[in-house]
């Protein structure tokens, strides 16, 4: 097990994200095609795309699909569940936001970029201005942002117990990034969205209702940058042992409720 570096902390992460983040809801990928006026001739940049969450969703819309991320093993994840599900039309590039101008020969004109689940890992005000050029006039981005079972805001009970567990195992500090810990953004998404060279921002807020597991809770908050395996270190079995055991004394049936609200932010060229 790799001992915890800023450098490493997603280390291992790729094979829990793939299958225990959330599919997002069917009406984000609706209202991505609808109002961006998807079809089997536009192009797609999928930045920070992980496994592919969003990629592999909108592929079958478009003609094809550029994922670009900063580690490999979850650009292989992504290419694995896309043989998978018989999808050739994404290409798959590893890189990051801050080398976009690099990149920019191998992903070309686009005619919307997305942003999920990433936006708050990336200098904001840069990536948006190193992505004005690259999409079409006409077109845009959009960022999406949802909620799980680790949040600053607990709102039931197990939630609350998923984020106690956390600080007692590692403290207050929430390990992450290349300075090791994570800090909020300064500007919020909006206000940078709102000041950047793009205009007409709009924000929709899609309601999804989900069942979690122990197994599942638990390979989400694996596939997190603060309880990644190489931040758990040797914390990590009885770290898993007190989560169970807490959660189960929580809830006998096993099965955690969760009221989730996913945001999506739009804005054009």
């Amino acid at each position: 097990m790799p001992n915890w570096e800023p450098e490493n902390v997603f280390v291992g992460t790729a094979w829990y994200y793939a299958r225990y983040i959330p599919d997002y809801p069917e009406q984000v990928i609706e209202l991505l095609v609808k109002r961006f006026s998807l079809d089997a001739k536009s192009r797609v940049l999928d930045l920070g795309c992980g496994p592919g969450k969003i990629a592999l969703r909108l592929a079958p819309y478009v003609s094809d699909v550029i994922a670009v991320d900063p580690l490999n093993e979850m650009l292989q994840e992504g290419k694995s569940l896309a043989a998978q599900k018989g999808i050739a039309n994404i290409k798959w590039l590893l890189g990051e936001s801050g080398k976009l101008t690099s990149l920019a020969g191998d992903i070309g004109e686009i005619d919307l970029m997305v942003i999920a689940q990433a936006f708050h890992w990336m200098d904001g005000e840069q990536t948006l201005r190193d992505l004005y050029p690259l999409i079409k006039a006409g077109s845009g981005l959009a960022t999406i942002a949802t909620d799980g079972p680790k949040t600053d805001s607990p709102d039931t009970p197990w939630k609350v117990i998923v984020q106690d567990t956390i600080k007692f195992w590692l403290g207050d500090v929430r390990r992450a990034g290349t300075k090791g810990i994570y800090t909020h953004p300064v500007k919020r998404f909006e206000t940078m969205l709102a000041e950047s060279l793009f205009h007409g921002m709009e924000s929709r807020e899609i309601k999804t209702r989900r069942t979690w597991t122990i197994d599942s809770i638990l390979g989400y908050l694996y596939s997190t940058s603060s309880c990644s395996i190489p931040v758990l270190g040797d914390k990590k079995e009885p770290f898993e042992a007190d989560l169970r055991q807490r959660l189960a004394a929580c809830e006998p049936s096993g099965l955690f409720k969760e009221d989730a609200g996913v945001e999506v932010m739009m804005v054009w060229k």
